[in-house]
């Protein structure tokens, strides 16, 4: 088998370069990785995999009439699958900002998206996009590649990025079975379908279903549950550090608790700061004896200064930074490392709780068995730009969460205390409720999904696509021969 794998930009390194995913690859065939990595970052990134072969995506730039279509689709769908009241969150999700020239261009896309509302107008600005696509002057650069190298499948290690669009239409133009991943647990709710395939590989039964729900256009059988191989580092022992030698890492005392508080981007979470603060002076209230720790680990991509002035305040907080590489201050261009992946795993073990605002930490954390803490109120003064946390936590991905009740809940700075302190003292309070949630959103068991990942790409690479079997098979049958 030869494997096209194409890495639109360096998350999508995270699920695939650290795991045992590529090995299985090599281990049946070959693998071309066509990638759009910053140039800084690729030399680390390759030196792990030496087998494989790199390849730079041509170059690309998303022309105005493909992104207005390409986010059109995503009103389109917004507007015709969601209920009227998780419409109104997903659009205030995405409420025009910026340059009024940038809000025109959102509010044009929305029109057109509303005027589109249906399974209809969604399939027909679909083709719309793929069509303009394939007519830029970019698009024969893809399929001279995919010519010259001819894999029995090209792979994309994720769904959100226009940058792969042009690689996978192309692919799909010259008859190579394509397939894509689904990155993330909530990002078929949000909308998050730039890249479309003959397969998908996906999460759950639960995401599979949300796949063929938001997307008729997807055959069920082009659907495989192969679970998610970002949770396996947690099963690796070879990663795991001692407690003891994971507390003198970071500076903390491996005798007492360590409460974890994740950041999320400042997008999602523009008041983070704010809830640092307040779980640090809920702490410093609780008697000294049973005091437990603080650990602050930033969200990857989120640069900003805003936790200095909390970090200063309170100097015992402890820092323990993603080791990942920033090239560009671009969420695109930051890249994971296989180190950070070790890191990731000893807090998730080592650290007692994990509390944040609606970040998916609670889920890594569920997976080891440790509670979690949602902190759900908007602190004073803190622009939101018509976000609230009751906007937040009505996203239709936490509808698992509030049936399955699997985390605890913070509703105000005066609860903290109370609410951490008891989830320390009862961590099998809703253990029950979060091994269910596990199991409805990432498939068992958590340490074999990259074999079912490359499992499902050898039989995609050796069955083939059947004429009229797939939405590819269609899209060639009506568009001709290869340009």
């Amino acid at each position: 088998m030869k494997l096209c794998l194409v890495i639109p930009d360096g998350v999508g390194i995270r699920n695939f370069l650290f795991t045992e995913f590529v090995d299985r690859l090599l281990d049946s065939g070959q693998v071309v990785a066509w990638h759009a990595l910053p140039e800084s970052s690729v030399a680390s990134v390759a030196r792990r995999w030496p087998g494989v072969r790199w390849e730079r995506l041509p170059d690309y730039r998303e022309a105005p009439g493909e992104r207005l279509l390409r986010n059109a689709k995503t009103y389109s769908q917004i507007y015709w699958r969601q209920p009227r009241d998780q419409a109104r969150v997903m659009l205030s999700f995405r409420r025009p900002t910026g340059s009024l020239r940038r809000q025109a261009f959102e509010h044009a896309s929305r029109w057109l998206g509303r005027a589109m509302g249906s399974r209809q107008g969604t399939l027909a600005l679909h083709r719309a996009h793929g069509a303009l696509v394939e007519r830029r002057p970019y698009f024969p650069a893809f399929a001279v590649f995919l010519e010259r190298e001819r894999p029995d499948v090209v792979f994309c290690t994720h769904q959100r990025a226009s940058r792969a669009v042009p690689a996978m239409l192309a692919a799909r133009r010259l008859g190579i079975p394509t397939a894509t991943f689904v990155f993330s647990w909530d990002n078929l709710p949000k909308g998050r379908m730039a890249v479309h395939a003959d397969h998908f590989l996906v999460w759950s039964d639960h995401m599979r279903e949300e796949l063929l729900g938001f997307h008729p256009e997807v055959d069920a059988e082009a659907v495989h549950v192969v679970g998610t191989p970002q949770f396996e580092p947690y099963f690796d022992e070879d990663r795991l550090l001692s407690r003891e030698a994971f507390a003198a890492s970071v500076g903390l005392d491996p005798a007492r608790r360590i409460v974890c508080f994740s950041g999320d981007d400042r997008n999602t979470s523009p008041a983070d700061d704010r809830y640092l603060e307040d779980l640090a002076r809920a702490v410093a209230q609780l008697p000294e004896a049973g005091r437990p720790q603080l650990l602050f680990r930033r969200c990857p991509t989120d640069w900003s200064d805003r936790y200095d002035r909390v970090l200063q305040a309170y100097p015992d907080i402890a820092v323990c930074d993603p080791l990942w590489l920033h090239g560009e201050r671009d969420w695109t261009q930051v890249v994971p490392t296989a180190e950070d992946a070790g890191l990731l795993a000893n807090v998730v073990h080592h650290c007692d709780l994990v509390i944040n605002f609606a970040s998916t930490m609670a889920l890594d954390f569920a997976i080891v068995g440790k509670p979690a803490v949602y902190v759900d109120y908007d602190p004073p003064g803190v622009p939101f730009d018509g976000w609230t946390s009751e906007a937040i936590y009505r996203l239709p991905h936490f509808s698992t969460v509030h049936d399955l009740d699997p985390v605890h809940w913070a509703r105000s700075p005066g609860e903290i205390a109370s609410v951490v302190s008891h989830a320390l003292a009862f961590p099998d309070d809703r253990r029950e409720a979060r091994e269910e949630w596990v199991s409805t959103i990432a498939t068992r068991p958590l340490d074999q999904a990259s074999r079912r990942c490359a499992d499902a790409l050898a039989r995609i690479a050796s069955g083939g696509v059947q004429p009229g079997a797939s939405p590819a098979a269609r899209h060639r049958a009506s568009a001709g021969p290869a340009r």
